[in-house]
């Protein structure tokens, strides 16, 4: 099969690592082709350590004279006060153009198909069967109240739910209704951390909700194990007989940044006998704000910025932190804490309580507790913490359990699942 994947752009973001590993591993039996829609923002090192050289990846700025001069109209059309990007349109019809020159057979879509997105015109431009994957862009709409994407999603030939959660959220099976409270947090967090995303999916009239009428499949999140290449990176200097915490995540304030580390503050002040430390791997402005905040005067609590291998760090933790406000989808850090035997704190939001506390499998963590307006119990943050600190048995039983859980995630089985989707899709 020719398979051309495409992102919204490449930025560090876990669903982007899924992107690239499963478009390696299906390169193996396929022709691959990836098509980033915003070059400017790429991850270079995420891009070199995921993305095989099987895999070509396209994107406007392969064809430098031809992009300066699509900029240029661009900022013509912007003077004559066109009420479109010149750009983006062309963006659009490269798109179109990479479908038909290499007789693609399915696109593979990384972001949600909502009333804007680039997506949505490809499939409509050029017919070709397309599948989606709901990392937590259809579940971050429905939970705010808005619907209006259904009629795009029906477009897509199948939608793929990264967890049972999101599958049933989507379809309606599984109801949730916000309070306003809850509704206007997640709306906030929308239009901060996913604002571009947000902006092609709303309508200014609230639309009724349409029955899905596409094909929904659930997929979990496959990631290749670690190896390292090259040297590895010296490890923290965390002081002899330390407890150490760590967490990962883009540096917003929606995966709970400040609920961690006011948190780890509070531990530290109920144990002022034993010995601490937090490893923060992320970056951010608001991360960065919080860094100003606490590192003169917490010099226990590595703030490490943008990570592109947290595996040897990860070795030097006892429990990793997830308090994410809002939403969540199936967290490639969870399943990389896993592979290092360390246990989890997390918010139970979209497929994390079926990593975490999945049935018929051993437990790998503690669920929190969550507040009216989606953030997660502080109070019950902190007295996770303490449960692993004070009960070395029940930290190696999760700790084990961690490693066996890792196993759900095998890459290559996730590949052959899609492989599977896209041929039936296909015919």
């Amino acid at each position: 099969m020719n398979i051309l994947v495409t992102t919204f752009c490449l930025d560090k973001a876990g669903s982007h690592v899924l992107a690239l590993a499963l478009a390696s591993e299906l390169a193996k039996k396929h022709n691959v082709y990836f098509f980033n829609q915003n070059e400017q923002l790429t991850d270079q090192a995420m891009v070199a350590q995921y993305l095989s050289p099987a895999v070509q990846l396209v994107s406007m700025d392969q064809y430098p004279l031809f992009n300066k001069l699509v900029w240029k109209l661009n900022a013509l059309g912007q003077k004559l006060g066109l009420g479109f990007s010149v750009h983006e349109r062309v963006k659009t019809l490269f798109g179109c153009y990479l479908i038909r020159r290499h007789r693609i057979d399915v696109l593979h879509s990384h972001e949600p198909m909502v009333a804007k997105s680039r997506v949505t015109q490809l499939c409509r431009l050029t017919g070709v069967p397309t599948v989606v994957t709901d990392h937590q862009g259809y579940s971050m709409l429905i939970k705010v109240g808005e619907f209006s994407f259904v009629p795009y999603a029906n477009l897509a030939a199948a939608v793929v739910g990264v967890s049972q959660y999101t599958a049933d959220l989507f379809t309606g099976k599984l109801q949730e209704t916000p309070s306003e409270e809850e509704r206007r947090a997640g709306e906030s967090i929308l239009a901060t951390d996913y604002q571009k995303e947000y902006e092609n999916a709303k309508q200014h009239t609230p639309q009724p909700r349409q029955p899905i009428t596409t094909r929904v499949e659930v997929i979990y999140n496959g990631v290749p194990p670690y190896v390292p290449i090259g040297p590895e990176p010296a490890p923290v200097p965390v002081p002899a007989g330390s407890f150490v915490f760590g967490m990962v995540g883009r540096g917003t304030q929606q995966k709970g940044w400040s609920d961690a580390l006011a948190a780890y503050v509070q531990i530290k002040e109920l144990y002022p006998d034993r010995r601490f430390a937090f490893i923060a791997m992320g970056d951010g402005a608001y991360l960065r704000s919080l860094r100003a905040e606490y590192e003169a005067a917490h010099p226990d609590i590595f703030f490490l910025g943008s990570v592109q291998t947290p595996h040897p760090y990860m070795r030097q933790c006892h429990v990793g932190l997830f308090p994410s406000w809002f939403s969540e989808a199936q967290p490639i850090s969870i399943i990389e804490f896993f592979e290092n035997g360390v246990p989890v704190i997390a918010s139970p939001l979209g497929g994390i309580p079926e990593m975490v506390r999945p049935p018929d499998k051993p437990t790998a963590g503690r669920l929190l507790r969550m507040n009216s307006d989606a953030t997660p119990h502080r109070a019950d943050l902190v007295a996770a913490m303490q449960a692993y600190i004070d009960d070395e048995a029940l930290l190696a039983t999760h700790a084990q359990a961690a490693r066996q859980l890792r196993q759900t995630y095998d890459v290559a089985h996730c590949a052959a699942q899609y492989e599977a989707l896209f041929r039936e899709v296909a015919q």
